[in-house]
């Protein structure tokens, strides 16, 4: 859409003349055997599936970016490319010492396409996200940030129909271990019912062992996903998602 464009070309315009903080990229590779599919795709079942991800984030003196792609590949021949771009602008600081560190002006782009080769089936998406949201000040975790966004659904099962969304994002380290993750909760509409999407990271660093000077962590993650894609108009046939997968991220 054009106000994404110009969403997007603010962001690139600002992070070419603004003062970076601070960054961290990394790739990580994911394994797991009780993913929840689309019906047309699997009829509902559960399915094992391989996930490999790259994933930025850095901030900035005026805000932030985060983004990620994911490569799914599954049984039945299933393959699948899911990313999120997500910026985040500084409105303003308030005094320091409260539990709100910054108001921050929020937009993120969902894009993905899926195919299953054996039943011919795929699905599209074409998200837009904007909100507002605020960093928080959280006695011992090293991030925290609560973000309302209006979603507007461009995708294969409800085009139009849009909702609202409450994203949390957190991260907490002691030592070499790390949990971080995020839970989102969206309205349900006529058209499809609300979903929760919890799904943290516990991971440790094994790189100090190894003698690396990158973190490389392993560990696992949990999905838990009620109503995954919505579930109403969709024959009912998609359980709720609880999948652990076997993780290892490098950072690079």
């Amino acid at each position: 859409t054009l106000t994404a464009t110009f969403a997007t070309a603010a962001v690139i315009s600002n992070a070419a003349n603004a003062q970076r903080f601070w960054a961290d990229s990394s790739v990580s590779l994911l394994y797991g055997e009780d993913y929840a599919m689309t019906p047309f795709q699997f009829d509902g079942e559960e399915t094992a599936m391989t996930t490999m991800t790259l994933e930025h984030v850095s901030g900035y003196d005026w805000g932030g970016i985060f983004f990620f792609v994911d490569r799914n590949v599954g049984e039945e021949d299933f393959n699948e490319t899911y990313g999120e771009f997500s910026p985040k602008y500084i409105l303003f600081t308030p005094a320091e010492g409260g539990l709100i560190k910054t108001v921050n002006a929020a937009f993120t782009y969902e894009f993905g396409t899926s195919y299953t080769g054996s039943s011919g089936s795929g699905f599209s998406q074409d998200n837009y996200l904007y909100g507002i949201g605020a960093d928080l000040n959280v006695p011992g975790m090293n991030f925290m940030s609560l973000t309302y966004y209006y979603s507007q659904r461009n995708n294969t099962f409800y085009n139009g129909d849009n909702d609202h969304q409450l994203t949390l994002t957190y991260g907490w380290s002691q030592g070499n271990f790390n949990i971080d993750g995020f839970l989102d909760w969206s309205t349900g509409t006529d058209k499809h019912d609300a979903e929760f999407n919890f799904t943290p990271q516990l991971t440790y660093n094994i790189a100090p062992a190894l003698g690396l000077t990158e973190k490389l962590k392993v560990g696992i993650e949990y999905s838990y996903w009620n109503n995954k894609f919505g579930g109403k108009g969709l024959d009912d046939k998609i359980d709720d998602q609880n999948a652990i997968s076997l993780l290892i991220k490098a950072h690079i």
